[in-house]
């Protein structure tokens, strides 16, 4: 091939590189979201069956279960960075999030709102070492989650 002819390919490929990046570059957004998503949910998850488990014994270890209810608290805090346009079915990636989040925001953020306000009560009855307050405040979150993964979440 002529030099000309490879400087000129060259230029191409170079172009075509430029132009693909932000292409590229979006996707491993969407993955990094949906994977931080899913990893902060089983945190949430794992913290809240330990959190049960203890109110299910009638005197709850307030030694384990102020630690856990703190980071439910500050993860749902940040729930709604979990989740940026694009990273529901249509992304491709493997995800339980339905459409629904995205076409009923002013829901979703509602149902964020009142997951926000469960986790901090659930957090202040445990400081408060009231073993009927964390149990009611245990419910009340628990529903607020059940809410949530009725009308946002694809079932197993």
């Amino acid at each position: 091939m002529p030099p000309k002819r490879i400087a000129h390919a060259l230029a191409w490929m170079a172009a075509a590189a430029v132009f693909a990046t932000p292409v590229t570059a979006a996707a491993p957004t969407i993955a990094a979201a949906v994977k931080a998503r899913k990893a902060n949910y089983k945190e949430i998850g794992g913290a809240f069956k330990t959190i049960n488990d203890e109110v299910k014994t009638g005197s709850p270890d307030i030694a384990t279960i102020r630690p856990l209810a703190r980071d439910i608290a500050n993860r749902a805090a940040g729930q709604m960075k979990w989740f940026p346009k694009g990273s529901g079915p249509e992304s491709g990636e493997k995800t339980r999030a339905k459409a629904t989040i995205w076409t009923d925001m002013a829901g979703f953020n509602r149902a964020h709102t009142g997951f926000v306000t469960a986790a901090n009560n659930l957090n202040t009855a445990i400081a408060s070492g009231n073993a009927g307050q964390i149990a009611q405040a245990q419910k009340v979150l628990g529903n607020s989650c059940k809410t949530c993964h009725d009308r946002y979440r694809e079932s197993d």
